[in-house]
């Protein structure tokens, strides 16, 4: 039996991953039907030849649709509410959002023409929306983080009443409400935009991916790539993990994909239950990362950065090889060091069926032309939507009867509905981050909490980046990923950039610990929900998962001193700051597991250890000496396996089987 984490660590699971509810009859058709003109909405402005609406009416039809399926979808209490229908109460929540943002809607053009004015109703409605989205949060993701943005609209009134340095000569409720509904600084500010705009079409392009085929064939590639390799139902687990993970934006929703058939997998194969759980988390987690679709954080990253969304995936290839790299050689290891099976060869697919035309294209096709269209400069919705089109296209045009081609239509439709549903949880999100960072504006909190920061480090740009490393995984203890970023990057990544940091691996820098949260303990979401299917103790899975994943505690701060892993710089640096960097990442994870050739004493363990990092510290002399570091363990193990350690293993084994019989006979 597992060890369950305590009460509120099993809270911060089910808040990553809230539970909807089962509607039925005329109330589901109508959250079904609402979830899909969600999708459509972002569709059809994403086309090219459509385009988004003005920026506040974009962004309020966008947040006005998902808190209504929000009040619509998730209940107040899970324990209590009732499985299959809302109540009066939750339709009036959704009808006050509707009218607070249709009022953005109706006097856009007096808004804009009066940015600094706020008639009383307008006050009004946005103190009715500041608390439903406060609401709508509190129901989605979870108090923790509605409870934080409640603080900052706190702190902005009450700051007079703040002793220190973080006090200020307090903020009017009306310029509150000026600053969180009726600007672009608060609930409907830039970075809704990006939901609305950006993140949006891209979960949408997920759920048909997903529904059209591509995940099932994700699944199977990554058997036939890795499926007969030692370890290989758990690199399966890698290659599948990081595969989905460029459509989804959300470990925890990735280790469920995937966990469901890898751990059992796993564990059918003698793989203990904490390994097979640690293994599947860790893949999970670093699906954010990988390019070309990676979490919406990516976005939002994008939008503070004011830099193409293109540029932000190229910059995170090398990091995410890296770690992806260092997690497949720590599985390895570990797999060589427990002698684990491979995955036996009738279950695993034929290349000529995985890779038919007829099965592979509706996976391939977008994906490469989503791809394509993002290198080439278009505009991230042109590119979404059009991917979209083909996706269905080919999946529709693949139909082999009247029959079957109703049924994919019906699936298209649910990819729709399934994509509806998932922007709920982004946008609900965001709007609570808005308030945070309106409040952030508002009071210039920012540039006083990046001044603590920087006054901590004493100007050392390394001890800088640590504490900005225990930010985000403080933050990310208690928050999404996408949630804890923007808070981070508020905070830390100025000081970062003030003390020498470029902005783009700042930023990278804090989306990548804030991703790692999800794997360090004492609360890691993603290594809950894999434990829970492992049926494996929590705390060892945690703590296993932290040594498989140990190439992205380190990455991060390999490319902030070295911009050519971020495709910076000429391209002999870059290619021979990645070779280095792939050489120590490996040495780290036969460091961290134990073995290299063979299993590693303890001091050919700090021997590996420090070739890792002499390999990751950038410059000449440094790879050098990480390289005859690695070279002596090498060689030292290869002397413990040759012909004098096998006539000692031959005498050890003659000498205790004589023992064994006159020590009987006596």
């Amino acid at each position: 039996m597992s060890e369950l984490p305590p009460t509120a660590l099993l809270d911060a699971v089910k808040s990553e991953e809230p539970d909807a509810r089962s509607l039925r009859g005329w109330m589901s058709a109508a959250a079904r039907g609402i979830a899909v003109a969600f999708a459509l909405f972002h569709l059809v402005t994403a086309a090219p030849f459509v385009g988004a609406l003005p920026d506040l009416i974009q962004r309020s039809v966008h947040l006005a649709l998902a808190l209504v399926l929000c009040f619509l979808l998730y209940p107040a209490r899970r324990s209590r509410a009732p499985a299959s229908r809302f109540s009066p109460a939750e339709v009036a929540l959704a009808c006050g959002a509707a009218v607070a943002l249709g009022y953005v809607i109706y006097y856009y053009d007096w808004i804009m023409e009066n940015p600094e004015d706020a008639t009383r109703t307008g006050v009004v409605l946005g103190s009715i929306l500041t608390l439903i989205v406060l609401e709508a949060a509190r129901r989605t993701i979870g108090l923790a983080f509605a409870s934080l943005a409640a603080a900052a609209v706190a702190y902005a009134y009450f700051g007079p009443y703040v002793p220190g340095t973080l006090g200020h000569r307090g903020i009017g409720w009306t310029t509150i409400q000026q600053t969180l509904y009726l600007s672009t600084q608060g609930i409907l500010g830039a970075v809704t935009g990006v939901s609305a705009t950006v993140v949006a079409v891209f979960l949408v392009f997920g759920a048909v991916l997903a529904r059209t085929g591509g995940g099932e064939t994700f699944v199977d590639l990554a058997k036939l790539l890795a499926g007969r390799s030692v370890g290989g139902p758990a690199k399966v687990s890698v290659f599948s993990s990081a595969f989905f993970g460029t459509i989804s934006g959300s470990a925890v929703a990735n280790v469920v994909v995937d966990g469901v058939f890898n751990i059992p997998l796993m564990k059918r194969l003698k793989y203990r239950p904490e390994f097979a759980a640690a293994v599947e988390a860790t893949a999970s987690t670093g699906g954010q990362i990988m390019p070309p679709v990676m979490g919406a954080g990516a976005f939002v990253m994008a939008e503070l950065l004011q830099l193409p969304y293109a540029e932000i995936a190229i910059a995170a290839a090398l990091p995410a090889i890296l770690y992806y790299l260092g997690c497949g050689a720590a599985i390895h290891f570990e797999a060589r060091r427990l002698g684990l099976a491979t995955i036996p060869r009738e279950q695993i697919p034929r290349a000529r069926e995985v890779l038919a035309w007829r099965r592979s294209a509706a996976l391939f096709v977008p994906v490469i032309l989503l791809s394509y269209f993002l290198l080439a400069g278009y505009t991230v919705g042109a590119a979404v939507f059009w991917s979209v089109l083909v996706a269905l296209a080919i999946y529709l045009g693949a139909a082999a009867s009247w029959t079957d081609l109703k049924a994919r239509c019906t699936e298209s439709m649910l990819a729709f509905e399934e994509g509806g549903r998932a922007i709920v949880l982004v946008a609900t999100l965001i709007g609570a981050a808005g308030i945070v960072i309106g409040v952030i504006n508002v009071t210039g909190v920012g540039v006083k909490m990046s001044e603590l920061v920087m006054g901590a480090a004493g100007g050392s740009l390394l001890a800088a980046l640590f504490f900005a490393m225990l930010v985000c995984l403080v933050l990310g203890m208690g928050l999404p990923t996408t949630a804890a970023y923007m808070l981070a990057a508020s905070v830390v990544a100025p000081a970062i950039v003030r003390l020498g940091a470029p902005p783009l691996a700042a930023h990278l820098f804090v989306f990548y610990f804030a991703i790692i949260s999800a794997i360090t303990p004492p609360v890691c979401a993603a290594v809950y929900v894999a434990a829970a299917i492992a049926n494996a103790n929590w705390a060892k899975t945690g703590w296993l998962a932290t040594r498989l994943g140990l190439a992205g505690f380190i990455t991060p701060y390999m490319f902030v001193y070295s911009p050519a892993l971020l495709w910076q710089g000429g391209l002999i640096e870059i290619a021979w700051a990645t070779l280095s960097a792939c050489v120590g990442v490996i040495a780290l994870a036969g460091a961290a597991m134990g073995f290299f050739h063979r299993a590693a004493s303890p001091v050919e363990r700090l021997m590996l250890f420090g070739a890792a990092l002499l390999l990751i510290e950038p410059g000449l002399y440094t790879d050098l000496a990480g390289g005859v570091a690695l070279a002596a363990v090498a060689v030292l193990q290869h002397a413990r396996s040759g012909p004098a350690a096998a006539w000692l293993r031959v005498r050890t084994w003659v000498v205790l089987r004589v023992s064994s019989k006159w020590g009987g006979g006596h």
